[in-house]
């Protein structure tokens, strides 16, 4: 069969896409499908036999429909593309309005993973909106890696309380710029400098210019971007718990973690 009439058959039908998402789960009955997709049998039938033709799906001994290897990945990747449209069109405006071009090409390609994301945007009965939730994302973590190629002192010290309050693992990656302004920060402030001394607090820079500000913790990934002017949105971040999003987050992470270098602050 052509590539064509592949793509026809798996993804120009919702009924014959919705069948092949449900067999990822395992083989099922034509009732089950069925039922499960509020179809007829005559209807579900004629999906299912579309599919056998184009050896997609297949029927087992006891009759049940299951993928075929190719329909086990076929249907993998019209997932991935489906979340990806949901969380593109979900927030539209935020892709739109913002700078994506730092995150690596791989993680364009999954960008689905982000579905199960919320849109955190300030509003004008809730000014702060995305800064309390960041602050509150930071004091509730157990562990923190974080991206920033902005600096912002009140980040930076609820950072520098949780490690030495909670004497949690933290590891920071950011551009030179940034890590001027900190040293500048560590040079008259002491409790600074207890802190960046700790073995659980680690910093790396980067010379690359990163458009990219990642907070990664435990539990919670909280990503925000920057307009296309070039200054950083405060303003607007996506925030997720779910597990996709937190492995496509430590991806981002040590992606920007290969092109860092460690930092060691002399006092």
């Amino acid at each position: 069969m052509t590539k064509q009439k592949t793509l026809h058959l798996a993804a120009c039908s919702d009924l014959r896409r919705d069948l092949m998402i449900r067999l990822q789960e395992g083989k099922k009955p034509l009732s089950e499908l069925r039922d499960e997709l509020g179809v007829s049998s005559t209807t579900a039938i004629h999906a299912l036999r579309d599919l056998e033709k184009g050896n997609l799906i297949y029927q087992d001994e006891a009759r049940d429909y299951a993928l075929t290897k190719i329909g086990e990945i076929i249907s993998l990747k019209l997932v991935g593309f489906i979340n990806a449209i949901d969380v593109l069109t979900k927030y539209e405006s935020f892709w739109l309005e913002h700078d994506h071009s730092d995150i690596p090409l791989p993680l364009l390609e999954k960008i689905g993973d982000l579905s199960n994301s919320t849109l955190l945007t300030d509003t004008p009965t809730d000014t702060f909106k995305s800064h309390t939730t960041f602050i509150q994302v930071l004091e509730q973590a157990n562990e923190v890696k974080g991206i920033y190629p902005i600096f912002n002192l009140e980040y930076l010290t609820t950072i520098v309380e949780l490690v030495k309050g909670k004497r949690i693992d933290v590891e920071l990656i950011v551009t030179n710029e940034v890590l001027d302004s900190i040293e500048g920060v560590v040079e008259t402030e002491e409790t600074f400098k207890e802190v960046f001394s700790e073995p659980n607090f680690a910093l790396f820079a980067t010379d690359t210019e990163m458009k990219i500000a990642l907070t990664l913790t435990d539990s919670v990934l909280y990503l925000g971007l920057f307009a296309h002017n070039g200054i950083y949105d405060y303003n607007k971040a996506l925030i997720s718990d779910d597990e996709k999003a937190l492995s496509w987050g430590r991806e981002l992470y040590a992606h920007c973690r290969k092109l860092s270098n460690a930092v060691a602050l002399e006092f």
